[in-house]
């Protein structure tokens, strides 16, 4: 058994572990409910943001930006038109990426270099295939990895530049989350889970730096990229960045991740909530395989205790209606506190954080079937065919 699977069990043996505690008795009941409220309160509770990043402006000759781009042609344009190209001094590079839309004529209209890596090899997956060629054809020597999807804020590419060049090491950042339609509100506790899972936002983050990050949008010097192996060694994982930053961590870079607020902002799984199910489904399960131990244990407990405390609500209502009102508002202010830095989620959606645990289990599960047991998921009209040692593309 692979160390993949055993973190899954382990999570799946922790989350079906409430059932028995349910059958404890109330005390039982009452320390998971004060657990949830500390990890609630501990796991994702120190998230920097861009919004008070002062810039300096300085020269970004340097800078080669890279889009890997599948059929993006309307999510491009507002990403190119976002960027502010005339007055642009950096490279942007984007990789169409086997695209049968007009992806290839929008990134011409701008005037950016438009790279075609040909067809998709055996053994790699389209993203990874995309962001090697996108790199090998660069020139300048920091890269900045941007999904097609986001929209850049202004000064945005600048805050996020000048950061990194404070920091050095892999800047990880996590673009802010625009709702705009209903179902895009069960989102928010994937991020939530995605946030808590990576290490980085609670209050002992200064003790060790996260191992993994985030693929949306990833700043790193060429040098560190290529010596890493870049997208190349990294080639069948489905959960590219976490495999990235994983392997830049071993060699020694400083990960820093942030929230895009102030600087980068996205719709996520705009097409519907079929869009938000498969795009969730094709990296949870995987992403389980690559979270740290620790807090991978301390995210599971985290949701056992949600369960149970979601299940023991209407006794504790008819028993103890203060503590269950205290409690709920408590609930959902520590999650509205963390989960407004991510996103554009609502005090009132949050209310319905029960809904959210259930929907999450039941995608969480999903994704598992997709991975584990089919070991298939679709994604971007390609289905990607995951195996124990290897993970190829089916065309």
């Amino acid at each position: 058994m692979t160390s993949r699977k055993i973190k899954i069990g382990l999570q799946l043996f922790i989350l079906s572990s409430s059932l028995i505690f349910i059958r404890e008795g109330k005390e039982k009941r009452m320390s998971f409910l004060l657990v949830a409220l500390v990890l609630t309160a501990t796991l994702v509770i120190t998230i920097p943001t861009f919004k008070r990043v002062k810039i300096v402006r300085n020269d970004m000759s340097c800078l080669s930006i890279i889009i890997p781009a599948r059929n993006e042609e309307r999510n491009l344009t507002f990403l190119l038109q976002s960027l502010q190209l005339r007055n642009a001094d950096f490279e942007v590079i984007v990789v169409d990426d086997n695209s049968t839309d007009n992806t290839e004529r929008v990134a011409k209209a701008f005037g950016v270099k438009v790279v075609q890596p040909g067809a998709l090899p055996a053994g790699w997956l389209g993203k990874s295939w995309a962001c090697w060629n996108g790199a090998r054809e660069a020139k300048g020597s920091v890269l900045l990895f941007l999904d097609a999807d986001i929209t850049v804020e202004n000064d945005g590419i600048e805050k996020v530049f000048f950061y990194y060049q404070q920091q050095g090491g892999v800047l990880s950042v996590h673009p802010y989350h625009l709702v705009k339609s209903p179902y895009e509100m069960f989102s928010a506790l994937f991020h939530y889970v995605t946030f808590a899972s990576i290490g980085a936002f609670h209050p002992f983050k200064n003790w060790k730096s996260p191992s993994v990050g985030f693929g949306q949008c990833l700043l790193c010097s060429a040098a560190s990229y290529f010596q890493s192996g870049g997208h190349e060694g990294i080639k069948k994982e489905v959960v590219e960045n976490m495999a990235l930053v994983e392997k830049m961590n071993k060699q020694g870079e400083f990960i820093t991740c942030m929230s895009g607020q102030g600087a980068l902002s996205m719709r996520m799984y705009p097409n519907g909530m079929k869009s938000l199910i498969r795009g969730w489904s094709k990296s949870f399960a995987s992403g389980a395989g690559k979270t740290e131990a620790i807090y991978l244990f301390l995210v599971s407990l985290w949701l056992t205790s949600m369960i149970n405390y979601i299940l023991f609500l209407p006794t504790l209502w008819n028993q103890h209606t203060g503590l269950a009102i205290s409690s709920y508002v408590c609930y959902v202010s520590l999650l509205f506190n963390s989960l407004r830095k991510i996103g554009s989620f609502t005090f009132f959606s949050l209310c319905l954080f029960p809904i959210h645990v259930l929907f999450f289990l039941g995608l969480f599960v999903w994704s598992f079937v997709q991975t584990a047991v089919r070991k298939q998921v679709k994604w971007k009209e390609r289905s990607i065919s995951i195996e124990e040692k290897k993970k190829k593309v089916i065309k």
